[in-house]
């Protein structure tokens, strides 16, 4: 009997390190699931802002409002940063 104590209070000392484990790694779990909540949201924000930038681009081109080649250079360029920016919140979902 004596000889099962110290492999009982072995036993005992692992499933409580176990157990402070598993509550840290479901801590991290719920940390990770809101962060990509939180970037899935951002993407959103973002595929809808592009929606938004490319209908007003359509707009600009049937409307013939874009003349010269600076504004239409100008709104080119801020379209590819806010496809940047989702590439760049996509990149970071799949970590």
């Amino acid at each position: 009997m004596h000889e099962l104590e110290p492999l009982c209070r072995d036993v005992k000392d692992k499933i409580e390190q176990f157990a402070k484990i598993y509550e840290q790694l479901k801590e991290d779990y719920c940390n990770l699931k809101q962060k990509n909540k939180d970037l899935k949201e951002i993407i959103n924000k973002l595929e809808t802002k592009i929606k938004m930038q490319s209908e007003q681009l359509v707009k600009y081109k049937l409307g013939d409002k874009i003349n010269d080649d600076e504004k239409y250079t100008d709104v080119k360029l801020k379209i590819n940063e806010l496809v940047r920016e989702i590439d760049v919140c996509m990149r970071l979902l799949k970590e």
